[in-house]
């Protein structure tokens, strides 16, 4: 077994837990265990198996439970959870661990330890929901966000997919149109941004999503 292989299980089972619990244990400081116990939990809510993402989530409440102030480690696993609850359609938990982790980004005036995108991914829950209630959240939500530090191309194109849509939902039409346009044309960079990671960054696009965007841009 690898020596990191413990804190990495992808499936669960008893003797498994044991295993975990007992390495837990004997592993030093608040710091250490706290970044075990999320990323165990991280593996565990990527599982297809409900069951086992239930107990990922488990985990990572108990991360927050028992470590309190292991900051990196507790904000970052609260993303995590908004984002498994935004994948399996729980919106309204979704909405409050986004909200947990925006909290955090005003009071600390810093995104490190996390995506930087909890307050983008709540728009996209308010979206996803289709809450017309929160449409006008969601879009300032988009337009207060830095765009300046979005760095890679994907993470450019979601944001402009994003906001596209929520402005064609808002019947703003022009600002829609130009999102869409923006969306399209940074799905068409197919070069590598780093030599040395050729992934990194490369835009992973539907048709669906390109057709839809194509019919905003020609509205």
């Amino acid at each position: 077994m690898a020596t990191d292989d413990w804190y990495r299980n992808t499936t669960w089972d008893t003797n498994i837990e044991t295993d975990f619990e007992a390495r837990l244990k004997r592993s030093r400081g608040a710091f250490h265990k706290a970044q075990y116990l999320r990323i165990q939990a991280s593996y565990l809510l990527d599982n297809s198996d409900l069951q086992i993402q239930l107990v990922g989530v488990r985990q990572m409440e108990r991360l927050v439970t028992d470590f309190p102030t292991e900051e990196f480690s507790v904000i970052f696993g609260q993303e995590q959870l908004g984002d498994y609850y935004l994948r399996t359609g729980d919106f309204d938990k979704a909405e409050k661990y986004f909200r947990v982790v925006i909290d955090h980004y005003v009071n600390k005036n810093s995104r490190s330890g996390t995506s930087a995108k909890a307050d983008l991914k709540l728009a996209e829950t308010f979206l996803t929901a289709n809450r017309t209630d929160k449409f006008d959240e969601a879009y300032k939500l988009c337009k207060n966000y830095p765009v300046s530090e979005l760095t890679f191309n994907n993470d450019k194109f979601y944001y402009a997919e994003l906001i596209a849509h929520i402005c064609d939902k808002l019947n703003k039409r022009e600002e829609a149109k130009e999102f869409a346009k923006t969306a399209i044309e940074v799905s068409k960079i197919t070069e590598p941004q780093f030599y040395r990671h050729k992934t990194v960054g490369l835009v992973k696009v539907t048709d669906q999503q390109l057709r839809t965007l194509e019919q905003i841009a020609n509205e």
